[in-house]
């Protein structure tokens, strides 16, 4: 407002001076001519404006008489009008001042229109005052109905309260503007700014005794047990904390006047910090900082006298309980461990370690939460959470939990074990590791992949490993021209001969297949799984070392290429 007052004025001071430069270049009986027009212009302005703020402050009484006959919601509406009435006629008082100002800083005579505009700027400072002393000792009967009344009627007063406060924060800003004003019309107000200081330092105590009280009231509410299920609790404690913001903005209101006239306002700063537990730039004052500090130990002090032994005992009880939970999670790991060991279910190292892991962590979880209960946390509402918690990582996870139920399949329907050869998701190898995401696969050149349980449910799985017994399966080609019986006959000593080759079941040495260069015979002796590869590789050394002997020759591909001679009309081949 003081900034448009200003510009005002600025504009009307260069008006002046533009009329007095083109003045100097005018004839001199025309000087005094447009002169005086200007300062009737002037004249007129002030006095059209005068007689307008007349007018309104006439309107004004007239409603505020009216208002006091009206019932409550019609003199609501009435009371508004009032305040944008109110609000546009300090708008007009501004502009007057500054019109009276800038007309005399250019030179022209408004002694009358100066003392007109401090005659209304001092009628409307003690109107202000007197509207800021009903409004104070109407706020007074308020606070006692808040602390003593029926709920009903301390909510009502409640609301007045807030209400009222706005008003009062808006009358104090005016009040401070008329101040100035009065003082730039050349006014003393040296005696009505000691009395609105005073005033100031009043309104902040009481307002600061109403924030400690109502910082009290939501600590109260906050801490009793199942206020958070209470309807009508947290109905108050709503309440409560809207009358807590509206008390510390009249403090910010109060704490920005009493800096503006030079007085302390540290403790006061303090107040609104530790009244909404929200920080400000004026935590950077060091009396504020050095304050906060010294309440905050004093509390922590006052609430380690208070509640100390009841801390140190619910301490001791959920570490009693975590260590309880402890030792019985241990033995029931080795129960269910037992227990699998002992039972007739086939399963899987992989299955019997997860059920193992799974019980003792559910024991501790289940011990965690009891102990949480015991220190007076609401269980129900972290579960909540945590399960709405759960339902969004879920989302965000979905491969991961992909993962992890292929993981629990395969745990449960047992595929294959770690140790076990197997072929799934594409790798080769021995099964290293496993856990309920990835399955660590060694291939036989000792390379660790970490392959998803996802691609590996989702795909064939090969277990190499799986059975005992496993059957080698050869195949061997002799040339056309030889003794079919013979190798038939050598076959069969080379795999009767062989250690590692089981009797049962008994190989199958048949001739299988006339190939396009060799007579073909399938081998199939069994052998234990482990001894697999010992089986191939002997037979098959055996076998060429036995053909070459009995004169047996293996064939291979052959080609017969012919070339013709088209100049000579042979042919060679």
């Amino acid at each position: 407002m003081r900034r448009s007052a200003q510009r005002i004025r600025n504009q009307a001071a260069m008006g002046f001076l533009f009329i007095l430069a083109f003045s100097l270049s005018s004839p001199a009986g025309s000087w005094a001519q447009e002169d005086a027009e200007q300062e009737q212009t002037v004249e007129q302005q002030i006095d059209a404006l005068v007689q307008r703020i007349k007018t309104r402050d006439a309107e004004l009484e007239e409603m505020s008489g009216k208002l006091k006959s009206l019932d409550e919601s019609a003199g609501a509406i009435l009371d508004t009008e009032l305040s944008e009435r109110r609000a546009r006629q300090r708008r007009d008082l501004s502009e007057l001042v500054d019109l009276v100002l800038a007309a005399q800083d250019a030179g022209a005579d408004v002694a009358s229109a100066r003392a007109t505009a401090v005659e209304i700027l001092k009628e409307d400072s003690q109107s202000m005052q007197e509207r800021m002393r009903d409004l104070n000792t109407a706020n007074l009967a308020r606070v006692e109905i808040i602390e003593k009344g029926a709920p009903g009627e301390a909510e009502k007063a409640r609301n007045e309260l807030n209400e009222s406060l706005a008003v009062s924060n808006r009358l104090l800003n005016y009040m401070d503007a008329n101040f100035d004003q009065q003082e730039k019309l050349g006014v003393d107000v040296t005696e009505d700014a000691e009395a609105f200081k005073k005033r100031l330092e009043m309104r902040a105590a009481m307002v600061s005794a109403l924030l400690q009280n109502a910082k009290t009231k939501i600590d109260e509410i906050t801490a009793r047990p199942g206020a958070s299920e209470d309807a009508e609790a947290q109905k108050t404690l709503s309440a409560v904390k809207k009358n807590r913001d509206i008390l510390a903005e009249t403090q910010r209101v109060n704490v920005r006047l009493m800096d503006e006239y030079g007085l302390e306002t540290a403790q006061l700063k303090q107040g609104i910090i530790s009244a909404t537990g929200k920080l400000s730039q004026d935590v950077l004052n060091k009396d504020v900082a050095s304050g906060l500090i010294g309440d905050w130990f004093e509390d922590a002090g006052d609430w380690l006298r208070t509640n100390g032994a009841s801390l140190v005992f619910q301490a001791l009880v959920f570490l009693l309980i975590l260590f309880a939970f402890w030792i019985l999670a241990r033995i029931a790991r080795g129960a269910v461990r037992r227990g699998l060991e002992r039972s007739k279910v086939q399963a899987s190292s992989l299955a019997k370690d997860f059920f193992v892991k799974m019980t003792g962590g559910a024991i501790l979880l289940l011990g965690l939460i009891i102990a949480v209960a015991q220190l007076g946390v609401e269980v129900g509402p972290v579960l909540a959470g945590l399960g709405i918690a759960g339902f969004v990582i879920g989302f965000a996870l979905q491969d991961t939990l992909s993962n992890f139920a292929s993981g629990l399949m395969i745990l449960v329907y047992r595929p294959f074990d770690v140790g076990d050869a197997v072929e799934a998701g594409g790798v080769l190898g021995a099964v290293n590791q496993m856990n309920l995401v990835s399955t660590m696969i060694l291939t036989f050149d000792n390379q660790l992949l970490i392959v998803p349980n996802k691609q590996i449910w989702g795909g064939v799985i090969r277990n190499i490993t799986h059975q005992t017994t496993r059957r080698v399966d050869l195949t061997f080609g002799i040339g056309y021209s030889d003794d079919i019986p013979k190798a038939e006959k050598v076959l069969n000593e080379i795999v009767s001969s062989h250690e590692k080759v089981l009797e049962e079941p008994k190989p199958v040495v048949k001739l299988h297949e006339l190939g396009e260069s060799s007579v073909n015979f399938i081998v199939r002796p069994w052998s234990k799984t482990e001894d697999y590869w010992d089986v191939y590789w002997d037979v098959t050394r055996e076998v060429k070392r036995r053909f070459d002997e009995e004169g047996i020759s293996i064939p291979f591909p052959q080609r017969d290429v012919h070339i013709y001679n088209q100049a000579g009309g042979g042919e060679e081949a």
